[in-house]
């Protein structure tokens, strides 16, 4: 579903770059239509675990993130939106950001907040986290009004200054950061969401967009 707040975070931070080679990382047709839009010159690759969701381009692959199936050096920008979620081993998808982004090449990602205002509150009145998946494919523990279909596979869901840590650290400059709403529809609920996020502190809202370059010695 469209996220507009998140789609406008995104192109904020990749306004006014400029990148030849470019994998998206969970590619969709929706991603993949993004970048091209915003790089309209660019080379683009995707790769997905899962093949029904790969857009019908040339440069699409059936791959995982963990293991990466390209050279090393050979990317200008990684872009993964909501994806870190559902990676099971973050940290051999980030060694394999290191090995194949360029010296200077950056990385764009969107991931939810566990330590939004909504899991907050959940958690203090003994409920469970929307965002995260405790037992895949059941929504237990969660008030029923939300509404939440179940979710399979958010394995791994990191709060703001965890992402602030890890990318700026090991080769990583963090060059911004920024919390985002993730409301999707218009909807009663929604609409709250939004007006709530317009008092909320960064590191309080529902999702995190950031932008990281990687030094090579």
């Amino acid at each position: 579903m469209p996220r507009p707040e998140l789609l406008k975070k995104l192109k904020d931070l990749l306004a006014n770059e400029d990148f030849k080679r470019i994998l998206d990382v969970g590619g969709t047709q929706e991603t993949y239509d993004f970048l091209r839009k915003t790089f309209p010159s660019s080379e683009i690759f995707s790769i997905n675990i899962e093949e029904s969701h790969l857009p019908k381009e040339d440069n699409a692959t059936l791959a995982n993130a963990e293991e990466l199936p390209f050279k090393k050096n050979y990317f200008d920008l990684i872009f993964a939106k909501e994806v870190l979620e559902h990676i099971f081993r973050p940290d051999k998808f980030i060694d394999e950001v290191k090995r194949t982004l360029k010296n200077g090449g950056k990385i764009v990602l969107s991931t939810p907040n566990l330590n939004s205002w909504h899991i907050r509150l959940l958690i203090l009145f003994g409920y469970a986290p929307t965002n995260y998946t405790p037992y895949p494919g059941k929504t237990y523990g969660i008030p029923k009004f939300f509404k939440t279909k179940p979710i399979f596979d958010h394995v791994r869901v990191f709060p703001y200054k965890a992402l602030e840590k890890i990318f700026n650290s090991g080769g990583f400059v963090l060059e911004d950061i920024k919390g985002v709403m993730t409301y999707s529809e218009a909807t009663w609920l929604c609409r709250w969401r939004k007006l709530i996020g317009m008092f909320l502190p960064n590191k309080w809202k529902e999702g995190i967009v950031l932008k990281a370059m990687l030094i090579k010695n």
